[in-house]
């Protein structure tokens, strides 16, 4: 058991809270910069102006927070989509896709996962701070909320890092020692994760070299990626700066921001850790005095009400952490009048179920429809094209008190044809039972939408049937040509009719390609000798509208729409989600002919697509699911 003095709780929250906005304040001029830099204690002798400054990362802070005191601390994934949807309008990065997952009935960690290719970016680790100041001495509790919230836009290594710093956030109110933190962090993620390997060799590095420059070198060649904002990195930084300034708050700021790369996230992670450990008390006057500026919501935030002084905002959240303390973290941690006579110690917490947790991995998606748990795993892709049987599994357990017997059976969509192998299944009290089913949508005739709603029935003897959500979102159809010759050269689909749509795809020269995620890499299954490709398909929208196409690809390209070229360059890029171009485009109602030509000397190949407004949100309404009617202005 974690005893905390109220007060000494509420002095760490505020250290933690100005920690992170001193540390954004220093790491936000430097953000991207993979370079390393020499920055010295001037620095942070007085804060930039404008301090504290808007960072989206706070943006969606302020909105949990806000989620949390309207709903209690039991809020549920579903009530973080609602909020993000409420308050949150940003067009960047992962939650825009995550967004227009959301938009399809994905949820997570299908929302995270699916169609978004900066899912291992450090968006969640870069508001996962919150969830240690609210759960405070109980870490595998702060990684759990911080699991629930970075699941929302993030998979992999995205999740596994917001976890970390989270727990580390929470045990640092109990523990100072850096390197303690990071062992009971690292408890609670799959051992063989990226981020626990980044993070495992830095201490190792670190304890040997006792250099930060070298071991940040080692980092980088062992575990860096051509993405800057990726997150095991960002979480091997964090765990460097810590380690070599031994927690030391101004110290490991100025360390995690000579490091380089995303340093915005880094140094705000980095001085949110440190500055729990310090407490608001011992921060230079100077500090203290900045953490009565108002903090600011940006500009993709909505109907938050007038700004909060920092200093209010940091109440707030220990008011909240009080609350989660009494409902969540019972058993483990408590609040006292008066400090208690020894320190408090943290004990590493069992993380074998959070481990597990983890490991079931972002296509399996749970529910808990009492007195059944039921799994459903996608399979590796919430997706279906045609003639292609998409197989799910079921997993149903018994959480009941006593044996019960079990019926299932699933609705699919109109002439989509549904086949499993369950009957009625004797279910003992606490048993599990798994069940192939399999859903094929035949043919091109048949009607594979944007988003396809299936419904799992389940009925226990005589009690009312409990229903389970399968959405499986419509693969994209497009049809390849090639490969041609030099990308310079004119070749044979550039014909008038095939540019404008006038002529139909899937002739002569063409195979079709069924795209499960074509905003992260439509040719991914693509095989063939290097040269120029081309690749065409039909969008329908329901009204004409301004719009902009985002195209990324490692290689050349050329884009034609309704049979104009809006977009053409060649030049090398890494095969990187940051390898793209954005650009203007006049969307007609009905069908519009979308024609790229690629040039593929890699091969890595590399080509994503993307159709967004002019806000920059992805148009969920652009279809391209479904062959071409006869008629140009034929609804789907």
């Amino acid at each position: 058991m974690v005893t905390l003095a109220e007060g000494s709780y509420r002095d760490k929250v505020q250290g933690g809270w100005l920690g992170k906005l001193i540390g954004a304040a220093l790491g936000i001029p430097l953000d991207g910069q993979k370079r390393s830099h020499e920055l010295g204690p001037a620095q942070l002798q007085r804060l930039p102006a404008g301090y504290p400054p808007a960072i989206p990362s706070v943006d969606f802070q302020l909105v949990w927070l806000r989620a949390l005191h309207c709903l209690g601390p039991q809020l549920t994934s579903d009530d973080l989509i609602a909020a993000g949807l409420r308050h949150i309008t940003y067009a960047d990065w992962e939650y825009a896709y995550a967004v227009s997952n959301f938009r399809r009935d994905l949820r997570p960690p299908l929302s995270g996962v699916f169609d978004n290719p900066f899912r291992t970016a450090l968006g969640a680790l870069a508001r996962a701070d919150l969830w240690g100041l609210v759960a405070p001495g109980d870490p595998r509790r702060a990684a759990e909320y911080a699991r629930q919230d970075a699941m929302l836009d993030h998979s992999g290594p995205g999740v596994e890092a917001a976890a970390v710093v989270a727990a580390m956030v929470s045990a640092a109110f109990a523990e100072t020692d850096p390197a303690r933190l990071i062992e009971i962090a690292l408890g609670l993620i799959p051992k063989d994760s990226r981020v626990a390997r980044a993070m495992r060799d830095v201490a190792r590095w670190h304890g040997e070299l006792a250099n930060w420059p070298r071991t940040r070198e080692m980092l980088l060649r062992s575990h860096g990626s051509e993405e800057v904002r990726d997150s095991a990195v960002a979480a091997g930084l964090v765990a460097l700066a810590l380690l070599h300034e031994r927690g030391d708050l101004r110290r490991t700021l100025l360390t995690a921001a000579n490091c380089g790369w995303s340093t915005a996230a880094t140094c705000a992670a980095a001085g949110a850790i440190a500055g729990v450990i310090a407490g608001a008390a011992s921060f230079p006057a100077e500090w203290r005095e900045a953490v009565r500026g108002e903090v600011r919501s940006g500009w993709g935030v909505v109907g938050m009400g007038p700004p909060v002084p920092a200093e209010v905002l940091a109440e707030q959240i220990a008011e909240m952490g009080i609350l989660v303390i009494s409902a969540e973290c019972a058993g483990r941690v408590q609040l006292a009048q008066e400090p208690p006579e020894e320190a408090p110690t943290l004990t590493a917490p069992d993380g074998s179920g959070l481990v597990r947790q983890f490991a079931m991995g972002p296509y399996v998606v749970a529910f808990r429809r009492a007195p059944l748990e039921v799994h459903v795993d996608y399979d590796g892709r919430p997706t279906i094209g045609y003639d292609v049987p998409r197989r799910l599994t079921i997993g149903v357990t018994n959480r009941g008190g006593r044996t019960m017997e079990l019926t299932a059976r699933i609705s699919a969509p109109d002439g989509f044809v549904v086949e499993t192998n369950a009957d009625r299944i004797a279910l003992p009290e606490g048993g599990s039972v798994s069940f192939a089913a399999t859903i094929t949508a035949p043919g091109e005739q048949g009607r594979i939408g944007s988003a396809n709603p299936c419904t799992l029935f389940l009925s226990v003897e005589e009690s009312a049937e409990v229903t389970v959500p399968i959405c499986l979102v419509g693969e994209a159809l497009w049809y390849a040509a090639g490969p041609y010759g030099d990308f310079e050269e004119m070749h044979a689909p550039e014909q008038p009719g095939f540019l404008s749509g006038e002529t139909p795809l899937g002739g002569e020269g063409w195979r079709r390609l069924s795209a499960a995620e074509p905003a992260v890499n439509l040719v991914a299954g693509m095989e063939g000798e290097p040269g120029t490709y081309y690749l065409a398909t039909d969008y329908w929208l329901p009204r004409a509208r301004r719009g902009r196409l985002r195209a990324g690809c490692n290689d050349g390209v050329k884009v034609w729409l309704n049979g104009q070229e809006v977009f053409s360059q060649h030049e090398h890029r890494p095969p990187s989600p940051t390898s793209a171009d954005e650009f203007e485009v006049e969307l007609w109602e009905g069908w519009n002919r979308l024609m790229v030509k690629l040039a593929q000397c890699s091969p890595r190949r590399l080509l994503s697509i993307a159709l967004k407004d002019l806000d920059g949100h992805l148009l969920v309404e652009a279809t391209n699911t479904q062959p071409r009617s006869g008629s140009a202005s034929a609804s789907a």
